[in-house]
């Protein structure tokens, strides 16, 4: 058969190479030896190739003749890459002649040989088309390993050659951002060794870098336009693959990408401005059943987002019950306050906002409010913004539409909603107060006051909230009647979200990487978004009792003249809500793909596993030395991040290592850390539940660098004692001692 190589090009030489050129590269060559997986069979066909080419040109004769026919087809209009091959006994065709002149000819069982160095020189493509045509030609069987056929041997040897041809174009294909061909690549080389159950240490191999892709394989394939439903379709699907290995998007499974928890919830929150309201919605409140918390606030942002843009109030009231089973593990009152606003129940927003930790927000709704009896002026204005800047621009269907309250009141169905969730509110609360007098003298008397507080007089230029009792002066524009046409909202009202949340332990992160938010790819790096972050264990105040729910009807003739300072919203108060948003901490350092850039380390949550009662389990106590360690690195590390200190350690301990990061950092030096922990025992204080000690086994390997330069290394195995205190709800590390 006849293969497009030169005898050159099999040694790796010029035709004006020196005959000491030739005998080192004939060495050189020799003593490279392949991949182990190959058989001896192989290596022995390329072994002759060499021989043979050596032979060749240390033989002046052969080596005049060879170097004529070369020059003449190096002249000849005929390209080696279109080269075919014919075998023995077949008539000649037209690419085999052609190719003819641009070959070697070689024996069928030196193929395995030459498809090695074909793969050598990078000819992939020809490994593959040469490859295959061999395969062809052989009748189908199984194949194992354990075959001593020289011909099984030659079709493993080949099928090697092929899968390996087609990892490495995956890698090109890679390196040139072009992840989904990278990944089908990929995939076909894995698919023909796992057909024939050939090499599994290489299918590994093939199928660990497959894992690597897929996250930016995610990216590639969801910034394509939405008319591009397959490429999308495809992208969600390996998501969802990705969160089943994982075991939801803040679960402790393995999907091989690398990724930490940390990591893959930047990811998560990273590719959200890829994903329509829908997509998020079905996606995020799937996941929200495991359990996890951070798929459920993901929901709710989608459900309020396509309630709100769709003017569907029951998808609002869906959001309300899960926000209900979530309040208990973080404050969720600002989502509170604005659903129950947009679904009339003015109340329920004033009593969310009584609940409301976030000051900055708290502040700004108070200073907008001035001259009102409540809250409702300034919660109107801070909710509309909200929506643009929190909720909105998360979702590539909404991020160019710009909420409107007043549009959203307006639509008389969402009136007409209103109005019959009202009513049903109204059933309960007068059921439950009979169910407690048993009086229904007392029962027709509370329907009697209720139905009184949830129609108030709307005059001209006067609006009456139920909220506070007291009215908010504005124009308000005339209202278009409603259609009174009842509406069943009581399965949407009934759909609860009973859900036992767990708060799940952050890894250590191990990539970083940027994305420009626009498509369409290449995929670049861009800067990070800069916001707050909250403590995903901080709990909000308990509740005081709560008054009976009054909530605002909705006349045909209802003004929104509490909309009536909505222009005054201006930049000025974009970073109110960042510090406190439970999808704060998703912001921070978002990334996405760069394969040309080192991997960086981000450092963990803040968040530690406390009980309900706040005391510390065995995996907050991992935790906090994991978060101590973390924040040494930081640093000590070369970007100084002293902050990072304050989170994980208390005075005295904590001026004591501030001062020795300072040091460092003034004289430009730096450390470089890796750390394994293994957890031994943690201990309470029984006279002081404010306390516990914890001991583990660490070890740390250090690099010094001083002016960049590398100083001295240790690599310590030490068992450690630790002293915590609690603060609130977080616990703080106290004293530090090396026990061995």
């Amino acid at each position: 058969m006849r293969i497009p190589l030169d005898y050159y090009r099999i040694l790796g030489i010029f035709p004006q190479a020196t005959d000491e050129q030739l005998r080192q590269a004939y060495r050189d060559r020799s003593v490279q030896l392949p991949r182990r997986e190959y058989s001896q069979t192989a290596i022995k066909a390329r072994k002759q190739l060499l021989d043979k080419a050596y032979g060749l040109f240390c033989d002046p004769g052969q080596k005049a003749a060879y170097e004529a026919q070369f020059l003449q087809d190096q002249l000849s209009d005929e390209s080696v890459s279109e080269g075919g091959f014919s075998w023995s006994g077949t008539e000649p065709t037209e690419e085999s002649s052609s190719a003819k002149a641009s070959g070697i000819e070689i024996e069928p069982q030196q193929l395995p040989g030459s498809l090695l160095i074909l793969q050598e020189l990078g000819e992939y493509e020809l490994v593959i088309k040469f490859g295959e045509r061999y395969l062809n030609s052989l009748p189908s069987s199984s194949l194992t390993l354990e075959l001593t056929d020289t011909a099984a041997k030659n079709r493993a040897d080949t099928i090697l050659s092929i899968a390996l041809a087609y990892l490495e174009i995956s890698r090109e294909q890679w390196q040139q951002e072009k992840y989904d061909k990278a990944a089908v690549y990929g995939v076909k080389g894995l698919s023909l060794l796992g057909k024939n159950s050939l090499f599994p240490g290489l299918q590994s191999e093939i199928q660990t870098e497959l894992d690597k892709l897929r996250p930016y394989r995610i990216l590639e394939l969801l910034v394509q336009p939405e008319t591009k439903k397959a490429a999308r379709e495809t992208g969600i699907e390996l998501l969802k693959s990705m969160l089943q290995e994982r075991q939801g998007i803040d679960g402790r499974g393995d999907d091989g990408s690398g990724l930490g928890i940390d990591d893959f919830l930047r990811f998560i929150q990273q590719i959200r401005t890829y994903l329509t309201a829908q997509e998020q919605q079905d996606l995020f409140l799937a996941e929200a059943q495991r359990p996890s918390s951070v798929a459920a606030y993901l929901g709710v942002y989608a459900l309020i987002a396509r309630g709100f843009a769709k003017k569907e109030p029951a998808l609002m009231v869906e959001a309300q019950t899960i926000l209900d089973g979530l309040e208990q593990r973080q404050d969720v009152s600002i989502e509170q306050a604005i659903c129950g606003l947009l679904l009339g129940q003015t109340q329920t927003a004033t009593q969310a906002l009584e609940r409301c930790q976030d000051q900055q927000a708290l502040k700004y709704i108070q200073d907008c409010s001035q001259g009102s009896p409540d809250l409702l002026p300034g919660l109107c204005l801070y909710g509309e913004h909200w929506l643009q800047t929190e909720v909105f621009s998360h979702f590539r269907d909404l991020a160019k539409q710009r909420p409107s309250l007043k549009e959203y009141f307006a639509d008389q169905e969402v009136q007409v909603y209103l109005e019959q969730l009202t009513l049903i509110q109204q059933e309960k609360e007068v059921s439950a107060a009979q169910s407690v007098t048993q009086n229904r003298v007392l029962g027709k008397a509370a329907s009697s006051r209720s139905a009184a507080i949830a129609y108030p007089v709307y005059q001209q230029n006067q609006v009456m909230v139920s909220g506070g009792g007291a009215a908010v002066a504005a124009a308000m524009p005339a209202m278009p009647t409603p259609s009174t046409a009842p509406v069943d909202i009581r399965s949407a009202r009934r759909r609860k979200y009973k859900r036992n949340y767990q708060q799940q332990a952050h890894e250590e992160p191990r990539v970083s990487t940027n994305l420009e938010p626009s498509p369409p790819p290449p995929l670049k790096p861009s800067a990070p978004v800069s916001t707050g972050t909250v403590d995903p264990s901080t709990k909000p105040h308990a509740p005081s009792r709560r008054r009976p729910r009054r909530t605002l009807a909705f006349s045909p003739k209802m003004g929104l003249t509490v909309l009536g300072g909505l222009g005054l919203v201006g930049l000025s108060v974009a970073f109110i809500h960042q510090g406190t948003s439970p999808l704060a901490a998703l912001e921070k350092d978002q990334y996405g793909v760069s394969l040309h850039q080192s991997l960086i380390e981000i450092p963990p949550a803040d968040a530690q596993i406390t009980t309900p009662t706040g005391m510390l389990t065995t995996e907050g106590a991992t935790q906090v030395v994991e978060m101590w360690l973390s924040s040494k690195a930081q640093a000590f590390g070369k970007q100084h991040d002293l902050d990072a200190l304050n989170k994980i350690l208390v005075n005295p301990l904590l001026s004591q290592w501030r001062d020795r990061a300072e040091k460092l950092k003034q004289n430009q030096n730096y450390w470089t850390y890796q750390h394994q922990v293994k957890f031994k025992d943690f201990q309470a204080n029984k006279n002081d539940p404010n306390k516990a000690i914890v001991e583990a086994n660490v070890q740390e390997v250090a690099q010094f660098y001083q002016q960049g330069q590398k100083g001295r290394a240790y690599n310590d195995n030490l068992q450690v004692r630790y002293d915590l205190v609690r603060q609130g709800d977080r616990w703080l590390i106290q004293n530090i001692n090396v026990i061995n």
